[in-house]
């Protein structure tokens, strides 16, 4: 028994669990439908004295005709219930469920889609199953939002699951003063379609998101007087780089990178579903990729330099025998050729004449001292060698 049905007078899908009170039981002139199959479907367990919980049952008893499709519906649209609920816990955010396409089998293609408003913000918000439909059902329901809910931003919450996320390498990234190392993946078709049409793709990992950005992989041209070859410490060719195209990926982007954010960040009413961290770490990646650029192109002309740059000649390596010959020839031609004669001494300049009408001022004489200087003391006069010996004659008449 099919657990929701799609019903026809108010274009909703009726799911058993919130309560069918208010709708009519039993066939109701062919009002409820399958979702898997578009059968007639019948409400019964409706009405007072019931002893079962209301269903759904196929007209005329029988089961459905898509049994794994039945299965797969309920399952997804009970999970976009259950994130309905969660962002109704956001304060002063309202969220309803519904399916803005009218096309037929629509409701069964794609759960419902959640339309959650906080102030004058709208934000319609998709949570598919493992495998996505056609990208012409998707351009038609991101068409068929905006056309119910103009300027609503349209965000779509993939799985990560090789169905949905096929990882195409990393991409080491700069930022925030440090390096990092982004996952990126191969869009696929349905994913490009979503972007295309207008709506936004986010994964969903954990308590994580991951947001895309567009990556552009190519080569540098070389210029003239430039080298790009074996750089040292470069293990792949440094003429291969990337820009990025942001805040969408470009339609002609061959990979998209992802920046991680947490998901308590977006889900707070202040951003609400906005991924303003992944917009400033994009907005950071295009402003640096330019220096980046610039500097690969730089550093191949200093390449270039240095490798085609004429070196000096090395002075020639002479030997030891060789420097005593070398020495000995010098000794000996420095004996046979003669000191070269030397200039004579120049004469001291002759002082000038004075000028005309001037004579020659006499040279000054010192005065004479005030006192004559005193004569030089005459020595004593030493006495005769007899006189120490023999006595005076005084001395000798005294006795």
């Amino acid at each position: 028994m099919p657990a929701t049905a799609w019903d026809t007078a108010t274009r909703r899908v009726i799911w058993l669990g919130e309560g069918v009170s208010g709708l009519p039981a039993g066939l109701a002139d062919g009002r409820y439908e399958c979702r898997a199959c578009g059968g007639k479907l019948i409400l019964k367990g409706v009405g007072p004295g019931k002893k079962v919980s209301p269903y759904f049952s196929h007209q005329g008893g029988g089961s459905c005709a898509a049994p794994a499709e039945e299965t797969r519906i309920d399952a997804e649209t009970e999970v976009v219930i259950q994130l309905r609920d969660t962002i109704r816990a956001i304060p002063g955010v309202t969220a309803t469920t519904e399916v803005p396409d009218e096309s037929p089998g629509a409701s069964g293609q794609l759960p419902p889609v959640i339309i959650a408003q906080c102030d004058h913000v709208t934000v319609a918000i998709e949570r598919p199953g493992m495998v996505l439909p056609e990208p012409e059902v998707l351009t038609r329901r991101v068409r068929a939002v905006r056309g119910r809910h103009p300027g609503a931003l349209h965000v779509w919450f993939l799985r990560r699951d090789p169905a949905q996320f096929g990882p195409a390498g990393e991409l080491e990234v700069f930022y925030g003063g440090k390096t990092h190392v982004h996952q990126t993946v191969a869009p696929t078709e349905q994913q490009e379609a979503i972007v295309a049409a207008g709506g936004h793709v986010f994964w969903l990992d954990g308590k994580q998101v991951l947001i895309p950005y567009g990556v552009h992989d190519f080569v540098h041209t070389p210029r003239p007087e430039q080298d790009w070859t074996n750089w040292p410490g470069w293990k792949r060719d440094p003429r291969q780089d990337w820009r990025i195209s942001k805040p969408q990926p470009a339609a002609d982007a061959g990979r998209w990178g992802l920046v991680p954010i947490a998901l308590a960040t977006m889900t707070h009413t202040r951003a609400f579903f906005r991924p303003q961290q992944a917009y400033q770490v994009m907005d950071e990646l295009y402003r640096s990729q330019a220096g980046r650029h610039s500097w690969r192109h730089r550093h191949a002309r200093e390449v270039y330099q240095q490798r085609n740059t004429p070196r000096e000649p090395a002075p020639p390596v002479v030997s030891a025998d060789t420097s005593r010959a070398d020495q000995g020839q010098a000794q000996a031609a420095g004996e046979r050729t003669a000191p070269p004669p030397r200039e004579p001494a120049a004469a001291p300049p002759t002082p000038p004449a004075p000028p005309a009408g001037e004579s020659l001022r006499p040279a000054l004489v010192p005065p004479p001292p005030a006192y004559p200087p005193r004569p030089p003391s005459a020595a004593p006069a030493r006495r005769p060698w007899w006189r120490r010996i023999l006595p005076s004659g005084r001395r000798r008449s005294s006795r």
